[in-house]
C-alpha cells in the first residue's frame, strides 16, 4: 500500500469529489472508485435515524447504499456516527471486501475516508436545507415567488417564454371554508386542490404560492385549458362532521407570454391584474389578458396613488339625493352619495368606487362621507333648518371590522347628531359568514338607535334569506325592477311580494330609480310609499339640497302625477 498515493487520492476526493457529490448527489467518480479499490472497500452504507431510540431499535428512517460489491466481509466494519442539523442521527459504515481484514494503518485511512464522506454528506444536507428554505415557504411547503423567478429566468434564457402561460389565481371564499371546516382542514383542502394542478406540471412548469390564498402557475400554453378546467372548481372529500365534500375553485387571470416581455414581473403583473378583474367584476371566474387592460391597470394605479392626497385635499364631496313620500310628495330623507372633483373635473363613481372596493380604502372613504354628512346636519340644525334622516353607504369590507359600530357612533356623537337621523345603508351579502356578522351588526346598531337599510335588494340570491334572518329597518328595492320601459309581469310579481313580506316583517320599503308617474302608481298600488329617483331630483350638492330642506314640498311633481 502506497501511503502517499492514498493521501493524494484522499486530497483529490476532498477537494474535487466534494463538489461533485454536493451538486450531483453522491454519484460515483474516478476518484472514489480508485480509493475504493486501493482500500479494499466492499460497501459504503448510510443510515439516518430520527432519534436515539430509533437507532437503538435499528429502525432507520432513511437509507442509502453508496457502494456495494458482490461480496463483503460483515465481520469487519468502520463506523462514523454524527448528529445532523435537524437533530437526527446519521451513521456511515464501511465494510472491507470478502475475506479481507484491514490492518490498523489501513483502518486509519478508512476512517479518514469516512470522515471526508461525512463532511461531504453534511455539505449536501446543508445545501438541500438552504435550497429548500430559499425556494419554499415554511408554512405548507409550497414553492415561493423566488422559485418562480428561478424557473422563469431559466425559460427566458432559453428564449422560450413565448411557449408559456402565466395563470395567477385566487381561491374563492377560502375564509368561508375556514369558518365551516376550521383552519387545519381547510389547509388540507387547499393542498389537495393545488396538488391536483401540480401533478399536471413538469419542470420548469411550476405552481408557486404568492401569499395567502394567491397562487401563480407557469405552464406550457398547450396545457392551459386543462389547468383552467381544474381551477374553475373541483369537488374535494373532507372529514369534518356532517360535511363530506366541498367544492373549491379560483378566480383566474391568464396571460399568454409573447417572449417580448422585458422582465418576468411584466408577465406576473399582467396575470395578477387580470385576476383582479375577474374577482371584482365576477362576470366570469376566468379572464384572459388583452391590451385594453393596460389602460385600466394604469387608471387603477393612478387612483390608488392619489387617494390619500384626495382625502387630505377634501376632493370628495357629499351629494344628497332626496327621498320623497309618495302619498303627499313631502321630503322624508336623503341618501348621501360620494362625488369626486379633481383638477376641476368630476371623476365618475364607476371609475373609482370599484377600485377602492378592492382594498380597505373604501372604508376610509365611507367614514369620510359620514363625517361630512354629520358636519352638514350639525350646520343645518344650528341654522334652525328642519333636518331629515340621511342614509350613508357602507361597504361589505366593514364586516371584518370589530369596531365598526363604535367608530360610526364616535363620528356621529362628535357632532352631537341624534342617532335617529342617520341610516346605515349596506348592500346584500351572499356568504354565510358575512350573514352572521351582518346580523350581529344590525342588532348592535339598533341598540345604539341607528336604523339599517339594505341596498339593491332583490337582485341577489340571498335576498329572502337576509330579510328572514336579519332585522333590517328598511329595504331599498333595486332600481332594476323599474328600469325597463315595459315592466314585466315577472318583475311586478316579485316586487309585489317583496313589499308585502317587508310589511309583514315590520320593515319599511323605498324604491330607487323612480323616474315616471307610472312608477309611482305601481309602487303605491303594491304598498310602497317612499321613492327616490330623477322624477324628483338628481343627487344635489349641499347648497342645493339646503334649498330643498327649506322648501321640502314636491307638490308640483304631485300635480304631474295627478
Amino acid at each position: 500500500m502506497d501511503k502517499d498515493v492514498i493521501k493524494a487520492k484522499l486530497y483529490d476526493y476532498f477537494c474535487k469529489e466534494a463538489s461533485v457529490i454536493a451538486y450531483d448527489s453522491d454519484r460515483d467518480s474516478e476518484n472514489s472508485r480508485e480509493l475504493i479499490d486501493i482500500l479494499k472497500i466492499g460497501r459504503v452504507a448510510y443510515d439516518e435515524y430520527p432519534d436515539m431510540n430509533a437507532e437503538l431499535r435499528d429502525e432507520p428512517g432513511r437509507q442509502n447504499i453508496y457502494f456495494d460489491s458482490d461480496s463483503i466481509n460483515e465481520d469487519d466494519c468502520v463506523v462514523n456516527r454524527m448528529v445532523i442539523s435537524n437533530g437526527a442521527i446519521a451513521r456511515l459504515r464501511v465494510y472491507p471486501v470478502h475475506g479481507y481484514f484491514w490492518t490498523e494503518e489501513e483502518r486509519e485511512f478508512v476512517r479518514g475516508f469516512l470522515l471526508i464522506v461525512s463532511t461531504v454528506k453534511s455539505r449536501i444536507r446543508m445545501k438541500e436545507y438552504i435550497d429548500y428554505a430559499i425556494f419554499h415557504e415554511m408554512d405548507l411547503g409550497y414553492y415561493n415567488p423566488f422559485y418562480l423567478i428561478r424557473m422563469m429566468g431559466m425559460v427566458m434564457k432559453l428564449e422560450r417564454m413565448n411557449e408559456y402561460t402565466i395563470i395567477f389565481f385566487n381561491l374563492v371564499n377560502l375564509s368561508g371554508l375556514n369558518s365551516l371546516l376550521g383552519r387545519e382542514e381547510t389547509n388540507k383542502v387547499m393542498l389537495k386542490f393545488t396538488g391536483t394542478v401540480s401533478d399536471m406540471l413538469e419542470a420548469p412548469e411550476c405552481l408557486c404560492r404568492m401569499g395567502g390564498d394567491n397562487f401563480c402557475v407557469l405552464v406550457k400554453q398547450e396545457k392551459t385549458k386543462r389547468i383552467l378546467g381544474v381551477l374553475e372548481g373541483i369537488h374535494i372529500s373532507v372529514d369534518c362532521g356532517d360535511v363530506s365534500v366541498v367544492k373549491l375553485g379560483a378566480y383566474c387571470g391568464v396571460y399568454n407570454c409573447t417572449g417580448k416581455e422585458k422582465s418576468f414581473n411584466e408577465c406576473v403583473d399582467n396575470a395578477q391584474a387580470t385576476m383582479l378583474m375577474a374577482k371584482n367584476t365576477k362576470n366570469s371566474q376566468i379572464q384572459f389578458f388583452d391590451r385594453s387592460m393596460i389602460e385600466m391597470m394604469n387608471n387603477t394605479k393612478q387612483i390608488e396613488s392619489c387617494f390619500k392626497a384626495a382625502i387630505r385635499g377634501e376632493e370628495f364631496k357629499a351629494f344628497y339625493q332626496p327621498k320623497v313620500n309618495l302619498a303627499n310628495f313631502k321630503l322624508v330623507g336623503a341618501e348621501a352619495l360620494c362625488r369626486w372633483f379633481r383638477g376641476g373635473k368630476q371623476v365618475m363613481p364607476d371609475q373609482f368606487i370599484p377600485i377602492l372596493e378592492r382594498s380597505k380604502r373604501i372604508c376610509v372613504l365611507d367614514f369620510y362621507i359620514l363625517d361630512k354628512v354629520c358636519s352638514d346636519l350639525a350646520k343645518w340644525i344650528a341654522e334652525g333648518k328642519q333636518p331629515v334622516r340621511i342614509s350613508s353607504n357602507f361597504s361589505r369590507k366593514h364586516l371584518s371590522n370589530p369596531d365598526f359600530v363604535k367608530e360610526v357612533k364616535e363620528i356621529v356623537d362628535k357632532y352631537g347628531i341624534p342617532h335617529s337621523l342617520i341610516v346605515i345603508e349596506v348592500t346584500e351579502t351572499t356568504s354565510e359568514a358575512d350573514m352572521i356578522r351582518l346580523h350581529k351588526l344590525v342588532e348592535e346598531f339598533a341598540a345604539e338607535g341607528f336604523e339599517v337599510s339594505v341596498d339593491d335588494f332583490g337582485v341577489g340570491y340571498s335576498s329572502m334569506s337576509m330579510i328572514k334572518d336579519i332585522p333590517f329597518s328598511e329595504i331599498k328595492i333595486d332600481k332594476s325592477f323599474l328600469d325597463n320601459a315595459d315592466i314585466s309581469n315577472r318583475d311586478m310579481v316579485i316586487m309585489k311580494h317583496i313589499i308585502s313580506i317587508a310589511s309583514d316583517l315590520e320593515m319599511s320599503t323605498i324604491a330607487e330609480g323612480v323616474e315616471t308617474t307610472e312608477h309611482i302608481k305601481l309602487l303605491k298600488k303594491y304598498g310602497c310609499y317612499h321613492g327616490q329617483g330623477y322624477y324628483f331630483d338628481k343627487p344635489l350638492p349641499r347648497e342645493e339640497f339646503e334649498k330643498v330642506l327649506c322648501e321640502p314640498d314636491y307638490h308640483e311633481k304631485g300635480l304631474d302625477y295627478v
